[in-house]
């Protein structure tokens, strides 16, 4: 099957030309959509929807998922506003031909993770619920501070819900949290269907290109394509203090392993030189390891 490439745009530019130019420059076909704007994917109304709607399609470009903020909130936040944002973007999702959406498992206190195991998974549970009404297929993306941040736990949630939710892997978040990105793709293997490209040094948490961090990118990458239903691949490069890096992220400094970011490596001089090199270098491994995508 062929290989679905996206990448995260809105890390090259805000505007949706912009967005669309950076993709199109970089021979990258699909786009996470994420922001527009600097308006959340969350936050379309049907005005914004039919906008890039028309954009892509005349631009020969397919929205891959909707990289959206779901489960990105405190464990004790109303879930009934959750599930209402899930029916809003569900009908996003449909007007741009989409039926993925990236999902996340609640922040939950630190070191509390096991008191709020049976909530998490109940809100799990009540959010697959609605997808499947809605006719669209959740992702959880492994990521720092939620219940779901570290291989254990991943584990756990899949085991729980088994086929109802899909599996991200993203190797940055699982060093950044402690975890071994290869150990993580051999336990979830069964789940995973989406992989994103974000490589991480642990030596100091910094996001560098592919290939030049300890996420055991080709590696995975290789487990990955043996599958051959797997086709969804997504780079996410965050070699860049893009402008909405900030309100996604709850931390931006601190110690490897911590669960909180530490930031962005490389030296680049521009969101767009930055975006580039990201998709460059993870192509460049791609064809190391005889891969040409």
């Amino acid at each position: 099957m062929p290989i679905l490439l996206s990448a995260f745009a809105d890390e090259a530019a805000q505007d949706l030309e912009g967005q669309i130019q950076a993709l199109i420059t970089n021979k990258v076909p699909g786009i996470e959509l994420r922001t527009v704007d600097s308006v959340n994917v969350a936050d379309f109304d049907s005005t914004m929807t039919a906008r890039v709607k028309t954009a892509f399609d005349q631009a020969s470009l397919k929205v891959h998922c909707l990289a959206t903020p779901l489960g990105k909130v405190q464990i004790d936040s109303p879930l009934e506003s959750e599930l209402e944002r899930l029916k809003r973007l569900s009908q996003t999702a449909h007007a741009l031909d989409c039926q993925r959406l990236r999902i996340f498992s609640f922040y939950v206190p630190a070191g509390r993770a096991a008191e709020y195991r049976d909530e998490v998974m109940m809100r799990l549970e009540r959010l697959i619920e609605v997808a499947d009404a809605e006719g669209v297929r959740m992702f959880h993306e492994n990521e720092k501070d939620i219940y779901g941040d570290i291989l254990e736990r991943c584990v756990d949630i899949h085991q729980t819900f088994q086929s109802k939710l899909g599996a991200i892997l993203d190797p940055a978040n699982y060093i950044q949290v402690g975890s071994d990105p290869l150990q993580a793709f051999k336990a979830l293997d069964a789940w995973i269907e989406y992989l994103h490209i974000k490589d991480c040094r642990r030596s100091d948490g910094h996001i560098v290109a592919a290939g030049k961090g300890d996420g055991q990118i080709a590696e995975i990458l290789n487990l990955f394509l043996a599958n051959h239903n797997r086709q969804s691949i997504a780079i996410e490069p965050h070699l860049y203090e893009f402008a909405s890096l900030k309100t996604l992220e709850i931390h931006m400094t601190g110690d490897p392993g911590s669960g909180q970011e530490v930031g962005v490596g490389g030296d680049y001089p521009d969101a767009l030189t930055a975006f580039a090199a990201g998709i460059s270098a993870f192509r460049t491994l791609a064809a190391q390891q005889n891969q040409v995508i």
